[in-house]
């Protein structure tokens, strides 16, 4: 059932976004903090691509899904191309997110895959760039977050060039970042 939640509030955002999208310019540069407090932009990650995406550690589903495939996608890259990519797990739950708590959830799936994170504004602002869109849900005594579940791909000049939709083939995605690479 929460899956089903998930799938529904996803396909509305994304069709949210593609409405906005259609009179704006999606993308571009932000900085945000590691999990070491250093901030980091994504300007400087200009020669490779790089994978967006925007989730949270308490999230049941679809962000353990996506952070493995991460972690397929990278295995299944040629040694060569492998540090051409960086994947990028963007938390929008940082009351809960902490640093003791996001280091070891990411690192769970593959060391190289960054963590960020920031105040819930900067957050705000930067899903806001990306068409991306998440909210607070109260659920008795805690709550979750319903959030865009896609993924952004951005070509090694920084720009965004394809927003990939969720439970889209690992393979397919592969290819989509290959096609990018030099």
């Amino acid at each position: 059932m929460n899956s089903v939640r998930y799938g529904i509030v996803s396909l509305l955002l994304f069709c949210t976004s593609l409405a906005w999208a259609g009179s704006h310019t999606l993308g571009g540069d932000f900085t945000l903090r590691t999990t070491q407090n250093k901030e980091v932009s994504l300007s400087s990650f200009k020669g490779k691509a790089v994978l967006l995406y925007f989730g949270f550690t308490y999230c049941p589903d679809m962000c353990p899904t996506e952070l493995l495939q991460f972690k397929q996608l990278l295995a299944m890259l040629p040694a060569d191309k492998r540090s051409l990519v960086q994947p990028i797990f963007i938390s929008v739950d940082p009351k809960r997110d902490t640093a003791d708590v996001l280091e070891p959830y990411v690192g769970f799936f593959d060391k190289s895959i960054l963590a960020l994170t920031g105040s819930e504004q900067e957050l705000h602002k930067v899903a806001g760039q990306y068409g991306a869109h998440f909210r607070y849900v109260p659920t008795g005594s805690s709550y979750t977050v319903d959030h865009t579940v896609n993924i952004f791909l951005i070509d090694t000049q920084g720009k965004l060039v394809r927003i990939i939709p969720y439970g889209t083939p690992t393979q397919d995605v592969l290819k989509l970042v290959t096609a990018l690479l030099p």
